[in-house]
C-alpha cells in the first residue's frame, strides 16, 4: 500500500506538453477523419464534414489534459503515439 502512496506523477511538463500537442491533436484529426468514414453513409457529407472539423478542438482539449496525468513523459509519448498509430491504421483500414 505505501508502495502506491509514494508513486507520483513527475513534474517534467516539456514532454508532457510535446505529447499532449503533437501527438494528442494528430490523434484527435484521425479521430475526426473517423467520424468521417463511419458516417458517410448515414449522415449527409456537408453535415459531417462540418462535425467532423468542429469535433477535433472537442477531442484535442482533453487529451492535451489527459497527457499531463502520465506519470513521466516518456509514458506519455509513449502511449500517444501507440493510440496514434492504432487510429490512423483503423482509418486506413476502413478507408481502403
Amino acid at each position: 500500500m505505501k508502495n502506491k502512496i509514494e508513486k507520483t506523477i513527475q513534474p517534467d511538463w516539456w514532454s508532457k506538453s510535446f505529447a499532449g500537442a503533437i501527438f494528442g491533436l494528430s490523434l484527435a484529426i484521425a479521430l475526426g477523419n473517423l467520424i468521417v468514414v463511419i458516417g458517410k453513409h448515414f449522415i449527409a457529407m456537408d453535415l459531417l464534414v462540418q462535425l467532423a472539423m468542429w469535433s477535433i478542438p472537442w477531442l484535442w482539449m482533453p487529451l492535451l489534459f489527459i497527457s499531463f496525468l502520465f506519470h513521466t513523459g516518456k509514458a506519455a509519448i509513449f502511449y500517444m503515439a501507440a493510440a496514434n498509430l492504432l487510429a490512423y491504421a483503423c482509418l486506413f483500414l476502413l478507408r481502403g
